[in-house]
């Protein structure tokens, strides 16, 4: 048995020591400040560090953070205070740009325009090192899982160890851990604070013989180290309060019902030292911003009350589900799908388990212990942890509808009956500690490719590739030397994707700001993006003399717009004269409308017409055309419109290619169906009726603009006189 319990012990320390390993790479690889509020944790522990007294939240680079509680920050202080932690003003380079919170982007994911370089400056050690502060919280919150899952089943440690694996290589705790938060200190401390209390509430539940062998000094010890916890939780996160009345509860309810703790030592030995550490805090955000908490500043702080009604802070819980298990950066960076997919069937194999064991136990005929513990006295300790569970998720809620809270890693003090709950339902299946290895492989797949992907540089070349189109064009300091079209055919909301070859054509001595626009049907902004260049990562003043910068870029079209059509593409430089065209896509719906099976006529062997109506206008008549393609054309066609005896010159005419030039045929391939409107300007003597024949007719047809030859048309077989198709007639004013 003692060998078999080494061999657990072992297998523990190894999985915290692979969370550890990650959690390292995932702090060196992610850049600095690439986390929610990062930075603001940063100079909050600063500014204790510098001045060795508590901030007070301001219009400050602490910003809403000097209204948190300090335990943390001066933690952090204490760390940082041997090293210069002087950020130079240029090495802190917001980028203007950022889309925060927008995990759609493909430009502009980074808060911050990396500066540091190796090797590093005292602020960036200084980042590392409070990073490597949260790697350590993250490894005694694993041990406190452990701990609680081999309390809870002594028998049966591989549950435990479930546990322990799938929060170590829960990407989103391993990413939360190699960054600078005040959450990675209250998760670790909730996470031992149940710890304890299942320490003693397990051996209540396990009978007499096990309660006599804890003499009362030791319980009383026990209590006065959770007291310690639980000031130091209050004196993290405002939801140390939360887990101060949890715990208080859950030993009253202990004490009520079993009679072995006494209410005079809860409240000398628990609330007492928690009161006394965290009282003075209470007292002073009162006299400070006239709120125990200090909430009302930090939201004013944060943006503001939004005050949200319930059901509109569920709403948005979707994204908050989503990153309890991958979301990066500033919620700009995302796993692919299949990550998702991953801890969704983890999720749901556990859930499964418990309701299929639950099921099986209800079924017997006589009572048994709880399905979720081996403990004795059926339901309680699952029931009150999932109490904690449930306040946590309260607190979030109620913090939602005030202020933009949708992450899941608020969610985290909350782990450690999540991960054992988890750990017990997948037990419950042959396979179920497979579940283990999905997590590390989602771990691993977002430490070496998502992370990394998303704030890579653009590649410097010797030269331009041969498919690229060359364009050698002057734009500021820069030299825009080609282009290339990653596709040629999109649909409305895609990325219009490309890469520009770039090279200083004289040093810039400031960093210029790349504008692509791309223009639709009636030159119309369909998609705009400005960015430094690199997608915000890799401004111009960082390139080489020499060598091309190949920097992919990425325009959204939108949604609504006006489809088919050919959208042209332009860069040029903010604040610059000059622009250049860089290439055309061809951008048609997702569907297209369903083909008419009534044709009137064929043109040529491609194209056929389907409706035609003539709507009357102020000046002339609206041709409204539908055309159905059988066959790419392969070719520009010009659309006629004549008015008057085909065989004769037309007395009105527009000509020209279809949609206005918007989408000519040269694109249209098989299937498509493309509505068109011509308007046909009429004469003013046509229009007053001074003519002696009020009904002049309208013929279409398609021409070749570089031969003038018409396209035969036919309709059932026949070729029409002049290759003209007859839509309707005109009739002037006088004799309508």
């Amino acid at each position: 048995m003692i060998t078999q319990k080494l061999g657990y012990t072992q297998i523990a320390l190894a999985i915290i020591a692979a969370y550890f390993i990650l959690a390292m790479a995932t702090n060196l690889v992610n850049p600095i400040f690439e986390a929610p509020d990062e930075h603001h944790h940063f100079f909050t522990a600063v500014t204790i560090a510098n001045t060795r007294k508590l901030p007070v939240a301001g219009d400050n680079l602490p910003r809403q953070e000097a209204a948190q509680p300090p335990l943390y920050y001066g933690l952090s202080a204490l760390l940082i205070a041997p090293l210069d932690t002087a950020v130079p003003t240029d090495a802190l380079w917001f980028n203007p740009y950022a889309q925060l919170g927008n995990a759609t982007t493909r430009a502009n994911k980074n808060a911050f325009v990396p500066t540091a370089s190796w090797p590093w400056p005292g602020y960036v050690w200084a980042v590392h090192l409070l990073r490597s502060l949260s790697m350590v919280l993250g490894s005694i919150t694993l041990a406190a899982i452990y701990g609680s899952g081999r309390q809870l089943w002594p028998q049966n440690p591989p549950r435990a160890l479930l546990a322990l694996a799938l929060v170590a290589f829960l990407p989103q705790f391993l990413f939360l851990h190699a960054s600078i938060t005040n959450d990675t200190l209250i998760i670790c401390l909730c996470a031992l604070a149940l710890w304890q209390v299942l320490r003693l509430w397990v051996p209540v539940t396990r009978g007499e013989r096990v309660m006599q062998s804890m003499a009362p000094t030791q319980t009383r010890w026990l209590l006065f180290l959770l007291g310690l916890t639980l000031g130091a939780a209050v004196l993290s996160k405002t939801a140390g309060l939360l887990l101060l009345v949890w715990a208080m509860a859950a030993l009253g309810w202990l004490s009520w019902r079993y009679g072995r703790y006494r209410w005079r030592d809860l409240l000398i030995f628990t609330l007492g030292p928690a009161l006394l550490m965290s009282g003075w805090l209470l007292w002073r955000n009162w006299v400070l911003y006239g709120d125990p908490t200090a909430t009302n500043v930090f939201i004013t702080l944060a943006g503001g009350d939004r005050d949200l009604t319930v059901w509109q802070a569920l709403a948005q819980f979707g994204r908050v589900w989503q990153s309890l298990f991958a979301f990066f950066g500033w919620m700009t960076v995302q796993p692919p799908s299949w990550v998702y997919g991953v801890w969704y069937g983890i999720v749901g194999g556990g859930a499964a388990g418990i309701l299929l064991k639950t099921r099986a136990w209800r079924g017997k005929a006589s009572p048994r212990p709880t399905p979720l513990t081996t403990t004795g006295h059926m339901h309680e300790i699952p029931l009150w942890l999932a109490g904690w569970v449930f306040l946590v998720f309260a607190g979030w809620l109620q913090f939602m509808m005030r202020t933009p809270a949708d992450q899941g890693r608020l969610l985290f003090p909350a782990l450690l009956p999540l991960a054992l709950g988890l750990a017990y339902g997948l037990s419950q299946f042959r396979w179920g500690w497979l579940a283990g290895g999905g997590a590390l492989i989602t771990a691993v797949t977002c430490l070496v490719v998502v992370i990394p992907q998303a704030y890579v540089r653009p590649p410097v070349l010797a030269s331009v590739p041969a498919a690229a189109t060359p364009l050698a064009v002057r734009l500021g300091d820069l030299e825009l030397v080609a282009a290339a079209l990653e596709e040629t055919a999109v649909h409305p909301g895609d990325w219009a994707v490309m890469t520009l070859y770039w090279r200083p054509a004289v040093p810039p001595t400031a960093p210029p700001v790349e504008v692509i626009e791309v223009l639709g049907r009636e030159l119309a902004l369909v998609g705009k993006l400005h960015t430094y260049h690199g997608y915000g990562r890799y401004p111009a003043t960082f390139w080489p003399a020499a060598g091309v910068v190949a920097e992919e870029v990425a325009v959204q079209l939108a949604t609504d717009m006006a489809v088919p059509t050919e959208a042209r593409l332009f860069v040029k430089l903010l604040d610059e004269p000059g622009e250049v065209e860089v290439g055309r896509l061809k951008v048609t719906p997702r569907e297209w409308p369903a083909a008419d099976t009534a044709v009137l006529a064929h043109f040529g062997d491609d194209i056929e017409l389907t409706r035609a109506d003539l709507v009357p206008t102020g000046s002339g008549v609206a041709v409204h055309l539908r055309w159905q393609v059988t066959a790419a054309p392969g070719q520009d066609y010009s659309v006629f419109v004549h008015m008057g005896d085909p065989a004769q010159a037309p007395l009105a005419q527009a000509d020209g290619p279809p949609l206005g030039g918007d989408y000519p045929t040269h694109l249209w391939a098989a299937g498509e169906v493309i509505e068109d409107v011509i308007t046909l300007t009429v004469p003013e003597e046509l229009a007053g009726g001074r003519l002696a024949d009020g009904r002049y007719p309208i013929h279409v047809g398609f021409y070749d603009p570089a031969t003038g030859r018409r396209l035969p048309v036919t309709i059932n077989g026949q070729r029409q006189p002049q290759d003209a198709y007859g839509v309707g007639a005109f009739v002037t004013t006088a004799n309508r």
